[in-house]
């Protein structure tokens, strides 16, 4: 497991949140880095995967990227789910490399009330 990925007792994965992935969720959000700055990262069900197309860890970036892109949510709402946590039952995510485009293997499903 990468120093990116760490096992929960609950087994979901904390994603730590790199300084890379939150200058490109602050891009994707039209925010500035100091809105994300308490953001440490997240909680999924699943462990990082290793991108076949570019060797990007699949990251927070790339569920911000996909939703936006994809016009699922809006900005707001999302930075909202990012500084407050996950609050509900919310179904597993396919998720898009955000930096090739590359799919992903499967789904990701978040963790509940797991912000950190």
């Amino acid at each position: 497991m990468s120093q990116e990925t760490i096992l929960l007792p609950n087994g979901g994965f904390q994603w730590v949140l790199s300084n890379k992935e939150r200058e490109s969720i602050a891009n994707a959000l039209d925010t500035d880095g100091q809105t994300l700055s308490s953001i440490k990262g997240n909680v999924i069900g699943r462990a990082r995967e290793t991108c076949s197309g570019c060797g990007k860890l699949s990251g927070l970036d790339d569920f911000v990227k996909n939703a936006v892109d994809l016009g699922v949510h809006s900005k707001s709402f999302i930075l909202g789910v990012l500084t407050d946590g996950v609050k509900r039952e919310t179904p597993s995510h396919a998720l898009q490399c955000s930096g090739c485009g590359t799919h992903f293997e499967g789904v990701f499903p978040w963790v509940v009330d797991m912000a950190i």
